[in-house]
Protein backbone atom coordinates (compact mmCIF):
# COMPACT_ATOMS: atom_id res chain seq x y z
CA UNK A 1 0.00 0.00 0.00
CA UNK A 2 1.16 3.30 -0.32
CA UNK A 3 1.55 6.23 1.88
CA UNK A 4 0.83 9.99 2.13
CA UNK A 5 1.01 11.48 -1.53
CA UNK A 6 3.13 14.45 -1.63
CA UNK A 7 1.94 15.24 -5.00
CA UNK A 8 -1.11 15.82 -6.94
CA UNK A 9 0.03 13.84 -9.81
CA UNK A 10 -1.17 10.66 -7.48
CA UNK A 11 -2.88 8.01 -9.66
CA UNK A 12 -5.90 8.42 -7.64
CA UNK A 13 -6.03 11.96 -8.38
CA UNK A 14 -5.29 11.75 -12.15
CA UNK A 15 -7.84 9.69 -12.19
CA UNK A 16 -10.29 11.84 -10.13
CA UNK A 17 -9.32 14.65 -12.31
CA UNK A 18 -9.75 12.92 -15.82
CA UNK A 19 -13.27 12.07 -14.81
CA UNK A 20 -14.08 15.94 -13.77
CA UNK A 21 -12.39 16.90 -16.78
CA UNK A 22 -14.77 14.77 -19.06
CA UNK A 23 -17.68 15.49 -17.03
CA UNK A 24 -17.07 19.14 -17.09
CA UNK A 25 -16.87 18.86 -21.03
CA UNK A 26 -20.50 17.60 -21.44
CA UNK A 27 -22.55 20.18 -22.78
CA UNK A 28 -25.22 22.19 -20.66
CA UNK A 29 -28.31 20.01 -21.61
CA UNK A 30 -26.21 16.95 -19.71
CA UNK A 31 -24.22 18.79 -17.04
CA UNK A 32 -25.14 22.06 -15.37
CA UNK A 33 -23.02 24.80 -14.77
CA UNK A 34 -23.35 24.44 -11.08
CA UNK A 35 -22.78 20.78 -10.87
CA UNK A 36 -19.41 21.10 -13.01
CA UNK A 37 -18.50 23.78 -10.00
CA UNK A 38 -19.18 21.60 -7.37
CA UNK A 39 -17.09 18.97 -9.07
CA UNK A 40 -14.32 21.05 -9.45
CA UNK A 41 -14.84 22.55 -6.06
CA UNK A 42 -14.62 18.32 -4.94
CA UNK A 43 -11.39 17.73 -7.33
CA UNK A 44 -9.39 20.67 -4.97
CA UNK A 45 -10.78 19.94 -2.01
CA UNK A 46 -9.57 15.56 -2.64
CA UNK A 47 -6.10 17.16 -3.80
CA UNK A 48 -5.87 19.04 -0.56
CA UNK A 49 -6.96 16.18 1.92
CA UNK A 50 -4.76 13.83 0.01
CA UNK A 51 -1.45 15.58 -0.24
CA UNK A 52 -1.68 17.30 2.97
CA UNK A 53 -3.67 14.72 5.30
CA UNK A 54 -3.32 11.53 3.74
CA UNK A 55 -6.49 10.33 4.24
CA UNK A 56 -6.10 6.43 3.85
CA UNK A 57 -3.01 4.95 2.85
CA UNK A 58 -4.23 3.22 -0.14
CA UNK A 59 -5.85 6.35 -1.30
CA UNK A 60 -2.89 7.37 -3.37
CA UNK A 61 -3.12 4.13 -5.40
CA UNK A 62 -6.82 4.23 -7.30
CA UNK A 63 -10.36 6.51 -7.79
CA UNK A 64 -11.52 2.79 -6.58
CA UNK A 65 -9.25 3.51 -3.18
CA UNK A 66 -9.84 7.37 -2.98
CA UNK A 67 -13.82 6.43 -3.12
CA UNK A 68 -13.56 3.88 -0.80
CA UNK A 69 -15.87 4.28 2.60
CA UNK A 70 -12.70 4.55 5.00
CA UNK A 71 -11.54 7.64 2.69
CA UNK A 72 -14.78 8.99 1.98
CA UNK A 73 -14.96 8.77 5.29
CA UNK A 74 -11.57 10.60 6.95
CA UNK A 75 -12.42 13.18 3.73
CA UNK A 76 -16.37 14.46 5.28
CA UNK A 77 -14.42 14.63 8.90
CA UNK A 78 -11.98 16.77 7.62
CA UNK A 79 -14.01 18.91 5.57
CA UNK A 80 -16.56 18.99 8.40
CA UNK A 81 -13.49 20.62 10.20
CA UNK A 82 -12.58 23.46 7.70
CA UNK A 83 -9.66 21.40 6.92
CA UNK A 84 -9.43 21.03 3.17
CA UNK A 85 -11.63 24.13 2.45
CA UNK A 86 -10.26 25.86 -0.90
CA UNK A 87 -10.79 29.64 0.40
CA UNK A 88 -8.13 29.95 3.23
CA UNK A 89 -10.82 29.76 5.73
CA UNK A 90 -11.06 27.31 8.30
CA UNK A 91 -14.65 27.42 9.13
CA UNK A 92 -16.39 24.24 9.21
CA UNK A 93 -17.82 23.01 6.10
CA UNK A 94 -22.09 23.60 6.25
CA UNK A 95 -24.06 20.96 5.53
CA UNK A 96 -25.26 22.07 2.58
CA UNK A 97 -21.48 21.80 0.78
CA UNK A 98 -21.01 18.26 2.87
CA UNK A 99 -24.37 17.33 0.83
CA UNK A 100 -22.96 18.97 -2.30
CA UNK A 101 -19.60 16.89 -1.58
CA UNK A 102 -21.28 13.15 -1.57
CA UNK A 103 -23.55 14.30 -4.87
CA UNK A 104 -20.78 15.49 -6.73
CA UNK A 105 -18.63 11.83 -5.47
CA UNK A 106 -21.68 10.08 -6.92
CA UNK A 107 -21.43 11.55 -10.22
CA UNK A 108 -18.03 10.80 -10.65
CA UNK A 109 -18.69 6.82 -9.48
CA UNK A 110 -21.48 6.97 -11.97
CA UNK A 111 -19.77 8.47 -14.85
CA UNK A 112 -16.83 6.11 -13.77
CA UNK A 113 -18.38 2.82 -12.95
CA UNK A 114 -16.26 3.15 -9.64
CA UNK A 115 -17.98 1.27 -6.89
CA UNK A 116 -19.08 3.79 -4.07
CA UNK A 117 -20.87 3.53 -1.00
CA UNK A 118 -22.91 6.71 -0.79
CA UNK A 119 -22.40 8.04 3.71
CA UNK A 120 -25.60 9.18 5.49
CA UNK A 121 -26.28 12.53 3.94
CA UNK A 122 -26.56 15.46 6.49
CA UNK A 123 -30.45 16.79 7.26
CA UNK A 124 -31.32 19.02 4.53
CA UNK A 125 -33.13 22.15 6.53
CA UNK A 126 -36.86 22.34 6.35
CA UNK A 127 -38.51 24.51 3.85
CA UNK A 128 -39.38 27.82 4.76
CA UNK A 129 -43.16 28.31 5.11
CA UNK A 130 -44.54 29.86 1.70
CA UNK A 131 -45.94 33.33 1.37
CA UNK A 132 -49.42 32.88 1.92
CA UNK A 133 -52.45 34.68 -0.74
CA UNK A 134 -52.92 37.55 1.81
CA UNK A 135 -49.14 38.68 1.50
CA UNK A 136 -49.18 38.00 -2.24
CA UNK A 137 -51.87 40.20 -2.96
CA UNK A 138 -50.71 42.76 -0.77
CA UNK A 139 -47.24 42.99 -2.43
CA UNK A 140 -49.27 43.11 -6.19
CA UNK A 141 -51.65 45.84 -4.94
CA UNK A 142 -48.80 47.94 -3.42
CA UNK A 143 -46.62 48.00 -6.59
CA UNK A 144 -49.64 48.30 -8.85
CA UNK A 145 -50.85 51.39 -7.02
CA UNK A 146 -46.72 52.67 -7.03
CA UNK A 147 -46.46 52.28 -10.82
CA UNK A 148 -50.06 53.88 -11.22
CA UNK A 149 -48.66 56.60 -9.64
CA UNK A 150 -45.37 57.15 -11.26
CA UNK A 151 -45.30 54.81 -14.20
CA UNK A 152 -41.42 56.51 -14.86
CA UNK A 153 -40.12 54.20 -11.70
CA UNK A 154 -38.25 51.73 -13.53
CA UNK A 155 -37.57 49.17 -10.40
CA UNK A 156 -41.21 48.61 -10.11
CA UNK A 157 -42.44 48.74 -13.57
CA UNK A 158 -39.68 46.07 -13.92
CA UNK A 159 -40.80 44.43 -10.47
CA UNK A 160 -44.58 44.21 -11.27
CA UNK A 161 -43.94 42.72 -14.85
CA UNK A 162 -41.50 40.24 -13.29
CA UNK A 163 -43.89 39.09 -10.08
CA UNK A 164 -46.84 38.51 -12.39
CA UNK A 165 -45.13 35.94 -14.58
CA UNK A 166 -43.98 34.34 -11.18
CA UNK A 167 -47.72 34.42 -9.78
CA UNK A 168 -48.91 33.02 -13.45
CA UNK A 169 -46.22 30.39 -14.01
CA UNK A 170 -44.20 29.57 -10.71
CA UNK A 171 -40.92 30.52 -12.46
CA UNK A 172 -38.04 30.35 -10.82
CA UNK A 173 -34.90 32.87 -10.16
CA UNK A 174 -33.01 31.06 -12.99
CA UNK A 175 -36.18 30.05 -15.03
CA UNK A 176 -36.60 34.14 -15.12
CA UNK A 177 -32.71 34.64 -15.99
CA UNK A 178 -33.49 32.74 -19.41
CA UNK A 179 -36.45 34.23 -20.76
CA UNK A 180 -35.95 35.75 -24.27
CA UNK A 181 -38.56 38.68 -25.31
CA UNK A 182 -39.23 36.14 -28.48
CA UNK A 183 -40.94 33.49 -25.37
CA UNK A 184 -43.37 36.27 -25.15
CA UNK A 185 -46.16 35.63 -27.53
CA UNK A 186 -46.83 39.32 -29.68
CA UNK A 187 -49.94 40.52 -28.12
CA UNK A 188 -48.72 39.20 -24.92
CA UNK A 189 -51.27 36.33 -24.18
CA UNK A 190 -48.87 33.39 -23.73
CA UNK A 191 -45.21 33.00 -22.43
CA UNK A 192 -42.89 29.90 -23.33
CA UNK A 193 -40.66 28.78 -20.29
CA UNK A 194 -38.00 26.01 -19.68
CA UNK A 195 -37.65 25.36 -15.89
CA UNK A 196 -34.17 24.32 -14.81
CA UNK A 197 -33.08 20.35 -15.23
CA UNK A 198 -33.35 18.72 -12.29
CA UNK A 199 -30.80 16.49 -10.36
CA UNK A 200 -29.41 13.65 -13.26
CA UNK A 201 -32.44 14.13 -15.74
CA UNK A 202 -31.41 12.81 -18.92
CA UNK A 203 -33.24 15.10 -21.07
CA UNK A 204 -34.13 19.13 -20.44
CA UNK A 205 -37.10 19.94 -19.09
CA UNK A 206 -40.24 20.40 -21.89
CA UNK A 207 -41.11 24.14 -22.98
CA UNK A 208 -44.26 25.12 -21.48
CA UNK A 209 -46.41 27.88 -22.61
CA UNK A 210 -48.25 29.45 -20.10
CA UNK A 211 -51.47 31.89 -20.29
CA UNK A 212 -50.80 35.48 -19.10
CA UNK A 213 -53.23 37.25 -16.67
CA UNK A 214 -54.58 40.65 -18.12
CA UNK A 215 -52.66 42.13 -14.72
CA UNK A 216 -49.38 40.36 -16.31
CA UNK A 217 -50.10 41.73 -19.57
CA UNK A 218 -50.68 45.36 -18.62
CA UNK A 219 -47.29 45.11 -16.69
CA UNK A 220 -45.40 43.60 -19.42
CA UNK A 221 -47.14 47.12 -21.87
CA UNK A 222 -45.44 49.05 -19.16
CA UNK A 223 -42.47 47.53 -18.89
CA UNK A 224 -41.39 46.22 -22.36
CA UNK A 225 -40.89 49.97 -23.33
CA UNK A 226 -38.67 50.86 -20.73
CA UNK A 227 -36.65 47.57 -21.27
CA UNK A 228 -36.24 48.82 -24.91
CA UNK A 229 -34.56 52.11 -23.86
CA UNK A 230 -32.21 50.62 -21.93
CA UNK A 231 -31.36 48.04 -24.75
CA UNK A 232 -31.19 50.12 -27.01
CA UNK A 233 -27.33 51.55 -26.84
CA UNK A 234 -27.12 48.01 -27.73
CA UNK A 235 -28.64 47.26 -30.64
CA UNK A 236 -27.24 50.05 -32.59
CA UNK A 237 -24.87 48.09 -34.48
CA UNK A 238 -27.19 45.76 -36.46
CA UNK A 239 -24.78 43.94 -37.67
CA UNK A 240 -23.50 42.26 -35.17
CA UNK A 241 -26.43 39.90 -33.85
CA UNK A 242 -24.47 38.64 -31.12
CA UNK A 243 -24.33 42.27 -29.48
CA UNK A 244 -28.19 42.73 -29.25
CA UNK A 245 -29.30 42.06 -25.59
CA UNK A 246 -32.60 39.36 -26.24
CA UNK A 247 -33.18 38.42 -22.57
CA UNK A 248 -36.27 40.00 -21.32
CA UNK A 249 -34.96 40.83 -17.93
CA UNK A 250 -32.42 43.02 -18.02
CA UNK A 251 -30.37 45.62 -15.70
CA UNK A 252 -31.31 49.00 -14.73
CA UNK A 253 -28.22 50.63 -13.06
CA UNK A 254 -24.26 49.76 -13.67
CA UNK A 255 -23.45 46.43 -12.11
CA UNK A 256 -20.04 44.78 -11.56
CA UNK A 257 -19.85 41.46 -12.50
CA UNK A 258 -16.77 39.15 -11.52
CA UNK A 259 -15.50 36.61 -14.37
CA UNK A 260 -14.41 33.44 -13.76
CA UNK A 261 -10.59 34.47 -13.54
CA UNK A 262 -11.49 36.73 -10.62
CA UNK A 263 -11.34 39.71 -12.73
CA UNK A 264 -14.23 42.59 -12.74
CA UNK A 265 -15.87 44.46 -15.61
CA UNK A 266 -18.57 47.19 -15.06
CA UNK A 267 -21.52 46.43 -17.80
CA UNK A 268 -23.78 49.40 -18.50
CA UNK A 269 -27.59 49.38 -17.32
CA UNK A 270 -29.90 47.13 -19.99
CA UNK A 271 -27.60 44.08 -19.89
CA UNK A 272 -29.22 40.62 -19.24
CA UNK A 273 -30.06 40.01 -15.49
CA UNK A 274 -28.35 36.69 -14.41
CA UNK A 275 -30.22 34.65 -11.61
CA UNK A 276 -28.55 36.57 -8.58
CA UNK A 277 -29.67 39.45 -10.16
CA UNK A 278 -33.54 38.29 -10.61
CA UNK A 279 -32.97 37.46 -6.39
CA UNK A 280 -31.89 40.73 -6.10
CA UNK A 281 -34.76 42.51 -7.30
CA UNK A 282 -37.55 40.24 -5.11
CA UNK A 283 -35.35 40.98 -2.28
CA UNK A 284 -35.65 44.96 -2.93
CA UNK A 285 -39.42 44.38 -3.57
CA UNK A 286 -39.97 42.36 -0.13
CA UNK A 287 -38.03 45.46 1.87
CA UNK A 288 -39.91 48.00 -0.04
CA UNK A 289 -43.36 46.02 0.91
CA UNK A 290 -42.21 45.25 4.85
CA UNK A 291 -41.35 49.06 5.32
CA UNK A 292 -44.14 50.56 3.93
CA UNK A 293 -46.68 47.74 5.76
CA UNK A 294 -44.63 48.58 9.37
CA UNK A 295 -45.76 51.66 8.64
CA UNK A 296 -49.10 51.47 7.59
CA UNK A 297 -49.59 49.70 10.71
CA UNK A 298 -48.12 52.45 13.14
CA UNK A 299 -50.60 54.76 11.71
CA UNK A 300 -53.70 54.85 13.97
CA UNK A 301 -55.62 55.97 10.83
CA UNK A 302 -54.25 53.97 8.01
CA UNK A 303 -56.57 52.98 4.93
CA UNK A 304 -56.03 49.36 5.32
CA UNK A 305 -56.48 48.60 9.35
CA UNK A 306 -59.31 46.65 10.17
CA UNK A 307 -59.06 44.60 6.43
CA UNK A 308 -55.61 43.20 4.96
CA UNK A 309 -53.48 44.54 7.29
CA UNK A 310 -54.55 42.19 11.09
CA UNK A 311 -53.24 39.37 8.39
CA UNK A 312 -50.38 40.66 7.61
CA UNK A 313 -47.09 39.00 8.27
CA UNK A 314 -43.41 40.00 6.95
CA UNK A 315 -43.03 38.90 3.76
CA UNK A 316 -39.75 36.95 3.02
CA UNK A 317 -37.06 38.30 0.97
CA UNK A 318 -36.82 35.34 -0.91
CA UNK A 319 -38.08 34.43 -4.46
CA UNK A 320 -38.45 30.53 -3.59
CA UNK A 321 -41.18 30.91 -0.65
CA UNK A 322 -43.19 32.56 -3.04
CA UNK A 323 -42.51 30.39 -6.31
CA UNK A 324 -43.59 27.14 -3.67
CA UNK A 325 -46.77 28.54 -3.25
CA UNK A 326 -47.63 29.60 -6.17
CA UNK A 327 -46.33 25.93 -7.76
CA UNK A 328 -48.73 24.59 -4.75
CA UNK A 329 -51.78 26.58 -5.94
CA UNK A 330 -51.24 25.36 -9.82
CA UNK A 331 -51.01 22.05 -8.66
CA UNK A 332 -53.90 22.32 -6.63
CA UNK A 333 -55.75 24.06 -9.62
CA UNK A 334 -54.81 20.82 -12.06
CA UNK A 335 -55.82 18.02 -9.35
CA UNK A 336 -59.74 20.11 -9.37
CA UNK A 337 -59.68 20.21 -13.13
CA UNK A 338 -59.18 16.11 -12.69
CA UNK A 339 -55.20 16.25 -13.07
CA UNK A 340 -55.44 18.05 -17.00
CA UNK A 341 -52.63 20.39 -16.82
CA UNK A 342 -53.21 23.77 -17.10
CA UNK A 343 -50.31 24.45 -19.27
CA UNK A 344 -49.49 23.82 -22.98
CA UNK A 345 -46.47 21.19 -22.87
CA UNK A 346 -44.12 21.93 -26.26
CA UNK A 347 -42.11 19.23 -26.58
CA UNK A 348 -39.19 19.26 -28.94
CA UNK A 349 -38.92 23.11 -28.89
CA UNK A 350 -35.76 25.05 -27.09
CA UNK A 351 -35.70 27.85 -25.30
Amino acid sequence: MSTVAESPAAPSLVALKRAVDELCALPREQMGASRKKHLRALQGAFERALTKHGLVPDAYDDLTSLLSVPSVTEFLRLASEGRIRGDDKTDRESDAQIRARIRAMEIIAQHTRTPFVRPEMPPAPALAPVVPPVTRSLLLEHFKGQVKRDISEPFRVRFLAMYGIVLDTAASSGTLAEQHVAHLARDLSTVRIQRPRQGRMAEPPPVEEWELSPATRDALNAYLPLRDQLTRRHQQDRQHEQNAVKHLWVSLEHNTRQLPDGTKVTEPPGMRLRARGVQRVFFRAAEALNDEMEQLLEERDAPQAGTAVPEWSPMPTRLEPLRRAVEDELRQREEEHGGVQQVIVLRGRTA
